[in-house]
């Protein structure tokens, strides 16, 4: 599908993937992935919202902003915070050296110290530095939400602005919007995802959310203010690090407002024994493959950290070791031709890495394998490399 023929759909009523495809005569699966690819493309004003009460909308969104306080609020603002729960299996993460303790400390005392939750987490990237936030959200069934920085953010993106839906302009809010007003209910976990990736300029709005008042006043909506429970707003601002990125210096005011600073390395490099352990104990495969899977992330690791030639430019979580090594022990008992690359394609590298770093990161892990081929196949546990 052309992006002009969604736009045609929506603009005459179309919300659902299933209406937009009722309307051109396809398939829904078809309408449902041309139009979340054409939302995605940031050059085009094709929208995706999660609906109130669960699902996904389509819009477009409108840059004459004239009006926007006497629109109606999309949904009317009833969310069902249930939604944004991540799953309880969501809770991954492997800690390097206590950074989900101390800041599951920090949040267990907020109610004695007053101590706002507002955490900063730094390192290269692939070290699951999201992967933390998310886990803490999992594991106390907390809201969680998103906000991607980048270099042209726009507060648009941040607070909420005019979408035409359903045929009707509405105001949609944006994802910090949402924080504020689910934190007046619960506890949530926003990630502002790559802080460092905008200049202050971009983000100067941040600043009444992360402070003690909690708050946005949203400009396009005649200065409508928007209050949160800043004891409930969790704030986990992450920052990759390295040669590779385009970044900016973060404001000594804003530095304070993002609180308590870990930095997040990669468990492998910091301890390769303690990173196989941990595959041995919590997968099925045998301590010497896990040493070898170990090595194999330890050189795509150091490649993304120190080449800034390879198209390699992130490493390998241990959340996403511990896929492959599953992965691997399904394979093997399933009799699997070449198990261990077969898994380290499809659980890996498939999912986590485009051309042309994938091949890379291929050609990097074949090559450690060939070196533990031995070891591996005298344990019996190899069904090829």
């Amino acid at each position: 599908m052309e992006i002009d023929e969604i736009k045609e759909a929506i603009n005459a009523g179309a919300t659902t993937a299933r209406e937009i495809a009722e309307y051109h005569g396809v398939d829904r699966s078809t309408a449902s992935r041309y139009a979340k690819q054409a939302a995605e493309d940031s050059t085009t004003d094709i929208v995706r919202e999660r609906g109130p009460n669960g699902g996904y909308v389509y819009g477009l969104e409108q840059a004459d902003a004239d009006g926007a306080g006497e629109m109606p609020v999309f949904g009317d603002r009833e969310y069902d915070w249930g939604q944004f729960v991540p799953e309880p299996s969501a809770d991954v993460y492997v800690e390097v050296d206590g950074e989900k303790s101390d800041i599951d400390a920090i949040l267990d005392a907020r109610d004695e110290t007053g101590q706002l939750p507002r955490f900063r987490l730094t390192g290269p990237p692939g070290t699951g530095k999201t992967t933390l936030a998310e886990s803490i959200a999992a594991e106390r069934q907390w809201a969680f939400i998103t906000v991607q920085v980048t270099a042209s953010m726009r507060d648009a993106e941040l607070f909420g602005s005019p979408h035409l839906i359903g045929g009707e302009s509405v105001w949609v809010d944006g994802p910090l919007v949402k924080a504020l007003l689910c934190s007046q209910e619960r506890p949530v976990v926003v990630v502002l995802d790559e802080i460092n990736r905008a200049p202050f300029h971009r983000k100067s709005g941040l600043q009444s959310v992360l402070d003690h008042r909690a708050q946005a006043t949203l400009e396009l909506r005649g200065g409508e203010v928007i209050e949160g429970n800043p004891e409930n707003l969790v704030t986990i601002a992450t920052m990759n690090e390295g040669p590779e990125y385009e970044t900016y210096d973060i404001d000594p005011a804003e530095r304070r407002r993002h609180g308590n600073t870990w930095e997040v390395p990669y468990l492998g490099l910091v301890s390769p024994a303690r990173e196989a352990s941990i595959l041995a104990d919590r997968t099925p495969v045998s301590r010497t493959l896990a040493d070898g899977l170990v090595a194999a992330a330890n050189d795509v690791r150091k490649i993304a950290m120190e080449d800034a030639t390879s198209p390699i430019d992130s490493g390998i979580a241990t959340s996403i070791l511990l896929e492959w090594a599953n992965t691997t022990a399904a394979y093997q008992q399933a009799g699997r031709a070449n198990p261990i690359r077969r898994a380290a394609k499809t659980s890996m590298i498939d999912p986590h890495y485009p051309e042309p770093a994938a091949s890379e990161v291929d050609a990097v892990v074949t090559d450690q394998l060939r070196m533990h081929a031995e070891e591996i196949a005298a344990e019996g546990t190899a069904g090829g490399d």
